[in-house]
């Protein structure tokens, strides 16, 4: 079998965005491919139809999304396909097309004069949208340019991750009419909108109003189509409100709206929600659910969004982490749970006739859409776009490694071989962490480590206490970073050791990013075992984080159980891997994205001005235009030189003397 290259990412199509048609016979789906010439990503249109299984695309230009059904045959997308189509200088547009099922050309429908985020059909010729909107941007278009060259700062967060500052932006929710060609803002300026959903002559929303502080707390509200009056149903002070749903032939109050809710009482702002819903202008719980809603274990091999809560014939349905797999759930009476096992990801879905339609991730398979018959309690595959991708491609299967800890906790691991393994060898191996903390590692395909494995290293990865899927109790690593946590890597780390011999202990590597890179600034500050890092998106300092980060202010603080560094400054230094730079001695190469407002820049610097400091074979390497995502959705060079450096680092310190690193950059 040949080795998995790192560039094969430019092959794979990711899917996403999963839409049923009215009757549920058919659906469109996006599906997105690397363009190496242009460093971004194609995105076209497919259909697919349950009667007769065939997949067809249906657009070509390469620059659709958007999509929904304006009717059983016709699609509505918004798409940039002429010159007229971009939006001018300094201003927004979306330009929307229709496309018949039945042939012909897509023609071009209507344009409004924002950068849509989402839109939904309400009636013929009308439509949802949210948007953001600039509340601090000029009126007078004459100041528009001179605006480009200044910021005006009043709030936290005061920067978002991938858009610079965003200080007074809001994402408001808009109403369209398309015979009048009418843009109507439903919500109020300092609104901001999480989602939104049709319910007959209403849209409901949710989001919180602010003018200093973004809430942990969020509200939801109904606004009147007809009547063009907005009323409260939830108030924005009483819980954190997550994804919801109700069934769009609701009128007035006649049917219930069931939504994922958060007291964040016991565990904080990373408590998970249970089921709510709200009927006839009461709110009752409607099951404890404790494990997380709207998620799916961690990947790097899915790009674009889709549903993940749905509502149909008064039952609501969500993905949700559990343990190692993402699974399609349900509400039923007052119990909630898996709707059947699905041995991989669920990463979006919709109904369709006679059950669901999902874009999923098996084991060591990229992704495909996958249709659940209800009448049969069956899942089966109905897409293979990537089927020719990886034949006949070494794809290392994901061993189980788990084991109890010291603590009598059960942690979930595995171990990925390398290609052509042979136990009589000895094999350097990499331990590479998730990101959150509140993430799962689950069994499906990450191109990342299957790269480190075809190039001859032994993948380490597990979830340690602190991760997803296994209950807010597990989950809960407040006030606990760097103990229970950094116990639990180097437990499974010595038990892989001891379960394959084959393990070179002098050639061991690590790596993980945003928590992940948190965790291994830690780990290099703690223990010289490791005899290489690569640090990924991290952060290194609860001091400074607080201030530079987009979520310093809230999830920092609750991760310290409300502390800040005005009333606990010496405990949050000593809780920081910052404050064990002098100790470090693995060499360790610095990842970031310079527009990561997650995990800012200055956060990677520290770690790295430190070490250079100290004599620490040390390197930065930085990419222009990404954010924290680059990993997942970067542009697609960037995305392979991301690996490259990482293995080149790797390559020299676990496999070479590490000269080749230091060469030209003595410390």
């Amino acid at each position: 079998m040949k080795q998995l290259k790192i560039d094969e990412l430019m092959n794979y199509k990711f899917l996403s965005e999963i839409t049923s048609s009215p009757s549920g016979k058919k659906a469109a789906f996006v599906v997105k491919q690397a363009d190496r010439n242009g460093n971004r990503y194609d995105s076209w249109i497919y259909i697919v139809d349950f009667c007769t299984e065939e997949v067809r695309q249906l657009t070509s230009f390469g620059a659709e999304n958007h999509i929904l059904f304006d009717d059983e045959d016709t699609i509505l997308f918004a798409s940039e396909r002429t010159k007229e189509d971009k939006a001018e200088k300094f201003a927004e547009k979306t330009v929307f097309y229709r496309l018949s099922l039945k042939g012909g050309e897509a023609k071009r429908a209507f344009q409004v004069p924002f950068a849509v985020e989402h839109i939904r059909k309400v009636s013929e010729g009308v439509y949802g949208f949210t948007a953001a909107v600039d509340l601090n941007r000029p009126v007078d278009e004459k100041e528009l340019e001179e605006y480009q060259d200044y910021h005006i700062l009043e709030e936290l967060p005061y920067w978002e991750n991938g858009a610079y500052f965003a200080s007074r932006f809001r994402r408001g929710l808009f109403l369209f009419e398309e015979e009048k060609g009418e843009c109507r803002k439903v919500t109020e300026p300092l609104f901001g909108v999480n989602d939104f959903a049709v319910w007959g002559k209403n849209l409901i929303f949710t989001g919180v109003s602010y003018d200093r502080l973004l809430p942990k707390t969020s509200g939801m509200y109904r606004y009147n189509i007809e009547e063009g009056t907005a009323a409260e149903l939830i108030a924005g002070d009483f819980m954190r409100i997550g994804l919801f749903g109700c069934e769009g032939e609701g009128n007035g109050e006649s049917l219930p709206i069931f939504f994922a809710g958060s007291t964040m009482d016991r565990y904080g702002s990373g408590q998970n929600p249970d089921i709510y819903v709200w009927e006839k202008g009461e709110i009752k719980k409607a099951a404890e659910y404790g494990y997380s809603i709207g998620s799916a274990p961690t990947g790097d091999i899915s790009l674009g969004g889709g549903q993940k809560f749905l509502v149909k014939e008064g039952k609501a349905y969500f993905t949700s982490c559990r343990r190692t797999k993402g699974q399609l759930c349900v509400l039923e009476g007052e119990k909630a749970g898996e709707l059947f096992d699905f041995d991989g990801s669920v990463d979006c879905f919709d109904a369709a006739e006679g059950g669901f339609v999902m874009v999923g991730r098996t084991p060591g398979k990229l992704q495909e859409l996958y249709l659940y018959e209800a009448d049969k309690r069956q899942c089966r595959q109905i897409t293979f776009l990537n089927e020719e991708v990886l034949r006949e491609t070494y794809i290392g299967e994901l061993h189980e490694a788990g084991f109890t800890d010291s603590d009598g906790v059960d942690i979930d691991g595995w171990v990925i071989l390398p290609k052509d393994y042979d136990p009589a060898k000895k094999y350097p191996a990499i331990l590479d962490m998730h990101g959150g903390p509140k993430v799962a590692f689950g069994n499906t395909l990450f191109h990342e480590m299957q790269v480190l494995a075809g190039e001859g290293y032994m993948v380490l990865l597990c979830n340690p206490r602190g991760s997803d899927g296994r209950g807010d109790e597990f989950a809960d690593l407040r006030e606990k970073y760097g103990t229970i946590d950094f116990k639990d890597f180097m437990e499974f780390t010595d038990h892989v050791c001891s379960l394959y011999p084959a393990v070179d202990k002098e050639r061991l590597g690590v790596t993980g990013g945003s928590y992940g890179g948190w965790m291994t600034n830690w780990i290099i500050g703690h223990t010289d075992r490791f005899a290489a890092a690569v640090s990924q998106r991290s952060f290194s300092n609860w001091l400074s984080d607080f201030g530079c980060s987009e979520i310093g202010f809230s999830f920092d603080v609750s991760e310290n159980g409300g502390k800040t560094p005005w009333t606990a400054p010496k405990e949050l230094w000593q809780r920081s891997p910052a404050a064990y730079a002098d100790q470090v001695k693995t060499p360790t190469l610095f990842i970031h994205s310079l527009k990561d407002y997650n995990c800012p820049l200055s956060e990677a610097m520290q770690m790295f001005a430190a070490l250079k400091y100290f004599g620490v074979p040390s390197k930065a390497f930085l990419f222009e235009g990404e954010n924290h995502e680059l990993s997942r959705s970067g542009k697609p060079i960037h995305r392979v030189r991301r690996i490259k450096e990482m293995l080149k680092w790797f390559d020299c310190y676990l496999k070479h003397d590490g000269a080749a690193c230091q060469s030209g950059n003595k410390e």
